[in-house]
């Protein structure tokens, strides 16, 4: 007869988390042990180092307006020029007064959070199908909401961090900010989400999606604002700040030196574990650039990873997601057209037209294309947990 310990920590640990869910009814000492934060991580950790290339696609709607919609759904992705099925993997339509518009989601090992503009923020775990809304926060007088999600590895749990501004000046040009910052921590057994206030921010931060890496949060913020008299404009000057979740204390950092500030047409990303930034400085190009930073010191230098030449013009932006491959980053022209791209000799190779390549196959098998509808496809890596949100 096996023993518990080796069926549990050696053979069990390593099933899909669908399975894990249903074995939790076996028996008592089988649920207490599968719903312990050490067996999710141990399989959590099993399940990355065998991980395929495999993404969660989530269809966002182009809103002008701010008005609250109940088909979030969450599809999964095997992003290749041989598939072209996003299949349904969490589907919510239980939220009385549906989601409010949401900006672009954060993601971190397995799990997705999607901060509304509205100040509501929702995390899930799609492969648990667990959906909890995070109390509010702080109120902010600007209703663009700053939020940020990722793992801390000195205390073991997941935590969300918001920016907001408690007032800012009055006139045509705003330079006086009074700025807050707080973090909402969960997992390790914890029962209660709740709020706490850190040290402000030395500057404020933009409403633009922050990167995190194991420890860290990275923020674009506003460093400086200046008056250009020969163009009758402003400079902006930006910088990256840094949190660190250990010690709640942030660190100023450059942007590369190929942009002060970051556009409209620019972004942060995750590349093989380090920060990235990839910037579009013409309508077919675009530049990647690599931080090194070891989380110890104060000094962050960039170095250009590689320029790429576009197929085909951009007429919004280009989204960067990240692969497993470190060498690989997947590009996304204007949230429709999917391309990988090899970053050692940056070619690139389509991967699918998301608006009439990609079929999505939802509930009864039912199958469809969005076409020419306003949808963006939002694409993060994808790892299945069973990480537990709210508490036990």
């Amino acid at each position: 007869m096996i023993p518990d310990e080796v069926l549990l920590f050696g053979i069990l640990v390593r099933l899909p988390v669908k399975s894990l869910v249903r074995f939790k009814s076996v028996c008592k000492a089988w649920c207490a042990i599968i719903a312990t934060s050490h067996f999710a991580r141990l399989h959590l950790e099993l399940a990355r180092a065998s991980s395929s290339t495999a993404h969660l696609l989530v269809p966002l709607p182009w809103k002008k307006r701010a008005v609250p919609f109940v088909f979030l759904n969450i599809y999964s992705f095997q992003p290749s020029v041989e598939s072209n099925v996003a299949k349904l993997t969490m589907a919510n339509k239980d939220r009385p007064n549906g989601i409010p518009q949401f900006t672009i989601p954060l993601h971190c090992d397995g799990l997705i959070l999607i901060p509304s503009i509205t100040g509501h923020t929702f995390v899930c775990n799609p492969a648990t199908k667990e959906f909890v809304e995070l109390p509010l926060g702080t109120p902010n007088v600007v209703s663009n909401q700053r939020v940020a999600f990722g793992f801390d590895p000195s205390s073991g749990t997941y935590k969300v961090a918001r920016h907001f501004l408690r007032s800012h000046g009055e006139g045509k040009k705003v330079t006086e900010f009074n700025v807050g910052h707080e973090v909402l921590t969960f997992g390790d057994g914890r029962e209660t989400l709740e709020w706490k206030a850190t040290i402000d921010p030395p500057h404020p931060i933009k409403g633009r999606t922050p990167i995190c890496l194991p420890g860290f949060f990275y923020w674009s913020a506003v460093q400086s604002v200046a008056d250009d008299d020969a163009y009758q404009a402003e400079l902006t000057t930006d910088a990256i700040l840094r949190f660190s979740m250990r010690d709640e204390t942030f660190t100023v950092h450059p942007n590369p030196p190929c942009r002060s500030c970051l556009g409209f047409t620019d972004m942060m990303c995750e590349l093989g574990g380090k920060l990235c930034y990839v910037h579009s400085p013409s309508l077919l190009q675009v530049s990647i650039w690599l931080a090194q930073d070891d989380g110890h010191n104060n000094v962050i230098t960039w170095t250009l990873r590689r320029r790429v030449s576009l197929p085909i013009p951009r007429s919004d932006r280009v989204f960067a997601c990240a692969s497993a491959d470190q060498d690989t980053v997947f590009l996304s022209l204007d949230a429709r057209d999917l391309f990988k791209c090899n970053l050692n000799d940056g070619s690139l190779e389509k991967v699918v037209d998301t608006r009439h390549g990609l079929w999505y196959h939802h509930e009864e098998g039912v199958k469809f294309v969005h076409g020419s509808l306003p949808f963006s496809h939002y694409m993060v890596p994808y790892v299945e947990p069973l990480l537990r949100i709210g508490p036990c």
